[in-house]
């Protein structure tokens, strides 16, 4: 008599993978192929199981929720070796890849990486049958769920790019400036980011915290991107993001401009200077918040822009305002915008919040500019 077998429920396995295995790709024989009786046709034999008990799927990388790198390889684990026409697991949407089979295990090791932030669905088909066992007793499903890759490594993708005025510099002094690459070395940065210190390509930077997502530096580089590649420039980083990311970093596809900020002054007189790659391309007498309504000080990415638009709200004293045919603006924290606005002088605090100028200084620092880039008042 066989003695039992002992059974391992699916619920209680861990995933399969020294990284955090991953997901991708389909092939193999059809199903339908796998579960035909054996049959032969002149020197060509299909073997078909001929047991009575049925295959156990052991383990499967996602059945334990966790993300996954987009890198690692995604393996499903029969209790036996899979049988030479079994129907491979599938991957969707589609990656490209190869599986591969090692002892009890069928592997998948993706030709570059799984798109990062996206979700996958791996499926082992009812069809699937080890060597001498009968199929599985139904289809089992994972869900891969792609790591975001973090802050840092946004910071380096934008910094390759010319989003960021910034170079790596390795714990070996070697300097990571960019350049063509494949997928999947661009994929591996993102995944696992070089270690070492980003330092400026340029004179003048606005603040920026290496490592922080969500710095308003990396927020506003980020937006730029997104706003040169027709996404809706949100300042995260999403799938579609990082989809386009890494396909410029395979062509070294470039930010076409110099990286452009405004640093505004609220010193004496107070000053607005657009900054353009190594230069100040533009200094201009300026007007901020009076102290009853002060302009923040701090790093804003521009968020909104208008030829022209009416601007609404309440005085200090309370009586309300309504200038309809503001020009040339463009918001960057809340109401506050720097714009054009007639006063009689320029260079101390007159608004109610704004950075005013000159309407025609206004409207040749509008055409330097565009979404995200950066109004830093100190």
């Amino acid at each position: 008599m066989r003695p039992p077998r002992k059974l391992i429920p699916l619920a209680t396995v861990a995933a399969v993978g020294a990284a955090g295995a991953l997901a991708a790709g389909c092939g193999g024989v059809n199903a339908a192929t796998a579960a035909s009786p054996a049959t032969t046709t002149g020197a060509t034999t299909t073997t078909t199981p001929t047991a009575t008990y049925p295959t156990l799927l052991a383990a499967m990388t996602g059945v334990n929720h966790h993300p996954v790198l987009g890198i690692s390889p995604i393996t499903v684990k029969l209790d036996a070796p899979p049988a030479t026409n079994t129907p491979r697991p599938t991957i969707t949407p589609h990656v490209a890849g190869t599986w591969t089979t090692s002892g009890d295990a069928e592997i998948f090791t993706p030709a570059s990486t799984l798109v990062p932030c996206t979700t996958y669905r791996l499926t082992v088909p009812a069809a699937t049958f080890s060597t001498g066992q009968t199929p599985l007793t139904h289809a089992h499903h994972a869900t891969l769920k792609v790591v975001c890759p973090d802050g840092l490594a946004l910071q380096e993708a934008l910094a390759r790019l010319a989003y960021l005025p910034f170079k790596m510099v390795t714990r070996y002094g070697m300097i990571n400036v960019g350049g063509k690459m494949t997928r999947a070395l661009a994929a591996r940065h993102a995944f696992i980011p070089p270690h070492g210190r980003l330092v400026p390509t340029v004179h003048a930077v606005p603040h920026f915290v290496q490592g922080d997502g969500n710095d308003p530096t990396t927020v506003g580089a980020l937006e730029v991107f997104q706003e040169n590649h027709g996404i809706d420039p949100t300042g995260v980083a999403t799938a579609q993001t990082w989809r386009v990311l890494l396909a410029d970093e395979t062509v070294d596809r470039r930010d076409p401009h110099d990286y452009t900020w405004v640093s505004v002054t609220e010193g004496d007189p107070e000053t607005l200077e657009v900054h353009v790659g190594h230069k100040v391309a533009l200094s201009t007498p300026a007007n901020t918040g009076i102290p009853a309504a002060p302009t923040a000080l701090g790093t804003f990415p521009i968020y909104a822009r208008y030829v022209s638009t009416t601007m609404s709200g309440t005085n200090p004293d309370g009586t309300p305002y309504d200038d309809p045919g503001v020009p040339w603006v463009n918001y960057f924290n809340g109401g506050d915008a720097v714009h054009g606005f007639p006063r009689a002088s320029y260079g101390f605090a007159q608004s109610l919040g704004c950075v005013e100028l000159p309407i025609s200084t206004a409207q040749s620092v509008y055409g330097m500019l565009q979404i995200g880039d950066i109004v830093q008042v100190e």
